[in-house]
């Protein structure tokens, strides 16, 4: 059996570096399922080259990318999502997989499938949120999300409260736990602060962190690509002396030092959005042992315990002083269980092998 993987986005920084968990999770999924499954791979050359030397020469090249920056056109805009429909058409095209699977998916893939006739092979769609709520602009997304629901044959929901009434699914974490990688960085002796790492996007709650981390005077610390330079400067000015930006795009090695030496790491995300979304952080800080701090909704809908607030002004220093070794217990079991790399790869290669 063929499997054919997709990554259609493409993210970069501005000096081509991919950005996002997509090569990370093409290596960790290509290396799980390949001694069972012959893999294809479809992706921009900046995610193969990030995802290692092992796709290089093996993979077929998508032309298309989006660079992630502020101050973009409404041109430049609508060339991107353009180029992603191009994306996604190339590798339709050119796929000899029994399953295609896309595996990191946003909007644009349901509005491609939503406009054109079902694809010919079995669709399975790795999703890491169950729809869109709010306005207008919500529901007509909505709408169309469960219009292409109907044109996949599998989805693979990442969190374990997402659900789908149009099509067959099931719960299975982003990635697992390989022991090998993730138990080294899993310190016993953490250094005390708090971590907010990935992206510095606008879906992270940062000026509200900023600030109430400046008022409890606790050490903070927000590491990762923030392509909106005035708002950084906007959080460096209001920042107290106990906050540390570092404005980059972190190797692995960097990422998974810092998560593991942090005691917290914190999630700013709107629970509007992602109490029906899940985080790579939030798994990954599972994975060596930094005990998350997040909305109450977000950790509660994500399945795991930690730190947990209503508002970001709820939080107290004493939240950060209590007793830590029941959120370490938890951080373990998860990891023994929900998140173990075996039962991951187990449940995959049924999925794909079950797929008509």
């Amino acid at each position: 059996m063929k499997i054919s993987m997709i990554e259609y986005q493409g993210r970069v920084d501005e000096e081509g570096q991919a950005v996002g968990h997509a090569p990370k999770v093409l290596g960790d999924y290509k290396a799980l399922l390949e001694k069972e499954l012959d893999i294809e791979v479809f992706a921009p050359k900046a995610v193969l080259k990030a995802a290692g030397k092992k796709f290089q020469g093996q993979a077929k090249i998508l032309p298309r990318q989006i660079v992630m920056k502020g101050g973009k056109s409404v041109f430049l805009r609508i060339r991107e999502k353009l180029g992603m429909f191009k994306n996604i058409r190339s590798a339709l095209k050119h796929a000899d997989g029994d399953v295609l699977w896309f595996f990191n998916v946003e909007f644009y893939l349901m509005l491609y499938l939503w406009l054109h006739k079902k694809p010919k092979k079995p669709v399975v769609c790795t999703l890491f949120l169950d729809g869109y709520h709010g306005g207008t602009a919500a529901k007509i997304k909505q709408k169309i999300f469960e219009k292409a629901q109907k044109k996949m044959a599998y989805i693979i929901a990442t969190g374990p409260q997402l659900t789908f009434k149009n099509v067959p699914f099931q719960f299975l974490p982003d990635y697992g736990c390989e022991e090998k990688k993730y138990a080294p960085y899993r310190k016993t002796e953490k250094n005390g602060q708090t971590v907010v790492l990935g992206t510095m996007g606008k879906e992270k709650e940062l000026e509200q962190a900023v600030e109430v981390f400046t008022k409890l005077g606790l050490p903070l610390t927000l590491a990762g690509r923030f392509h909106d330079k005035e708002r950084l400067g906007r959080l460096q000015e209001m920042a107290g002396e106990n906050i540390t930006f570092r404005d980059a795009y972190l190797t692995e090695e960097e990422y998974l030092t810092l998560l593991g030496e942090s005691a917290f790491v914190l999630l700013p995300y709107a629970p509007k959005k992602y109490a029906t979304q899940t985080s790579g952080v939030l798994q990954e800080a599972v994975f060596v042992g930094t005990i998350p701090v997040g909305y109450e909704t977000v950790l509660r809908e994500n399945g795991v315990e930690g730190i947990t607030f209503k508002d970001f002004s709820n939080l107290t220093k004493e939240d950060f002083v209590g007793d830590t070794e029941k959120y370490y217990e938890g951080l373990r079991r998860l990891r023994e269980t929900v998140y173990s790399q075996n039962g991951l790869q187990e449940n995959l290669i049924k999925i794909f092998k079950n797929i008509q």
